[in-house]
């Protein structure tokens, strides 16, 4: 261990130890022009300071376990195999591999002595302090108990931050076939009768970024503006100020005079639905029965229906028609007609979903999810342009049909 007492004598031992990699929490420290040119820079924690670093010797990292991948690679088969036979030896693991997963979350097959598994490894909690793992432990017991058509979970362990579930042949993927919107209403449909039979409502949580009164939806689009105003890009800019914050204001306007006091007023609790909060066919199995198997419920907990709706609709993951919406929303005011404000809460809310949903689909301008990506992806600078710009231009034709109706 070694002491300095001021900066340039700490930067003065780096050089003198000739080190490979150097971690720092201060930027200052790693961006200073005396800092040895072949020690790898690793800038440790959170903070807007830090996510404001451009140099691209930097790499910031946000736990340990990201500085562990950076530095020795991240979890790959042999680690699996032997993180299975050691928490799981029962299991009798004969062969782990990786399949290309989707979000933040790792999926691998395992072949074992009960068949196939899915291993799901989750990101890590030090980063992200969301529980998926256990949020989505919960909703797919309680998910199996109702009988509903979700992988059975296997076997879970909060240390790896790992679960073992049901695997599920088929194929994924939204394949503009009405009969399976039809089979998804239905499960919205058994899910919203198990929330009202559900006597421990505090079993589960609000569902990740809820929206449960009105005006915080408008609270999130302000919250991704903020964030996307603060990159330099002008297609960007030109974008939000142009054409995203006019109609803004404009729907904001038209929601408030809608809903009146209703805007700014939690929905009663009788009227709250337990979602996935990502539902759409974009997390389905479709098996070779025909059968659709729905997954992905990290985010899982109560929500307004008319959230879950409107999402279901607007997913990029799906781009469903026209036709296809207006099918889905007359199906889901048949499963939530008993909310006497439901069909007037969607119709005022939509449009605010709709630019929730364009920001979303920015997010590849943001520079920490272009940092990310490049790491995990080994993408070229000018892979991700090409991304940006195919993004700007889903996000440009959501705000031009922004004023079209499906209802």
């Amino acid at each position: 261990v070694f002491y300095a007492s001021t900066r340039d004598e700490k930067i003065a031992k780096i050089n003198e130890l000739n080190l490979d990699v150097f971690i720092d929490d201060l930027a200052e420290v790693l961006t200073d022009s005396s800092f040895p040119d072949g020690t790898r820079k690793i800038l440790f924690g959170l903070g807007s300071d830090h996510e404001s670093i451009s140099d691209p010797t930097i790499r910031n990292s946000q736990s340990w376990r990201e500085i562990g991948d950076e530095l020795f690679g991240a979890i790959d088969a042999t680690d699996v195999r032997f993180g299975v036979q050691h928490f799981w030896p029962n299991l009798i693991c004969s062969s782990v591999e990786q399949i290309e997963g989707r979000g933040n979350s790792k999926i691998f097959k395992l072949e074992t002595a009960v068949g196939s598994v899915a291993l799901k490894v989750y990101p890590d909690q030090h980063a992200d302090t969301r529980p998926r793992r256990q949020t989505e432990w919960s909703a797919l017991n309680f998910l199996k108990a109702n009988k509903l058509q979700t992988p059975t979970p296997v076997a879970t362990d909060p240390d790896l931050n790992w679960s073992l579930l049901e695997w599920v042949d088929g194929s994924s993927g939204y394949q503009q076939d009405d009969r399976h919107l039809y089979i998804a209403a239905d499960f919205v449909r058994a899910l919203s009768q198990a929330s009202k039979s559900l006597v421990q409502r505090a079993l589960f949580a609000q569902a990740t970024e809820s929206c449960l009164i009105p005006e915080l939806v408008e609270e999130q689009i302000r919250g991704r503006l903020t964030a996307l105003k603060a990159v330099d890009d002008d297609a960007l800019q030109q974008f939000l100020i142009n054409q995203v914050e006019p109609k803004l204001t404009d729907k904001v306007r038209q929601a408030r005079a809608a809903l009146g006091e209703l805007y700014s007023r939690q929905l009663e609790e009788k009227y709250w639905t337990l979602s996935p909060s990502d539902f759409g066919l974009h997390n389905a199995i479709i098996t070779p029965l025909g059968d659709i198997v729905f997954f992905d419920f990290e985010y899982f907990g109560w929500d307004d229906p008319v959230k879950l709706t409107a999402d279901f609709c607007l997913h990029p993951g799906m781009s469903i028609s026209v036709d296809a919406q207006k099918i889905w929303t007359t199906q889901m005011k048949n499963v939530f007609g008993s909310d006497p404000n439901f069909v007037h809460r969607l119709g005022a809310l939509y449009p605010l979903y709709a630019i929730r949903w364009s920001l979303i689909i920015l997010n590849e301008f943001r520079p920490d999810k272009i940092k990310n990506r490049l790491h995990a992806q080994s993408r070229m600078q000018s892979d991700v342009r090409s991304t940006q710009m195919a993004q700007l231009k889903k996000a440009k034709l959501m705000i031009e049909n922004l004023d079209r109706s499906i209802f």
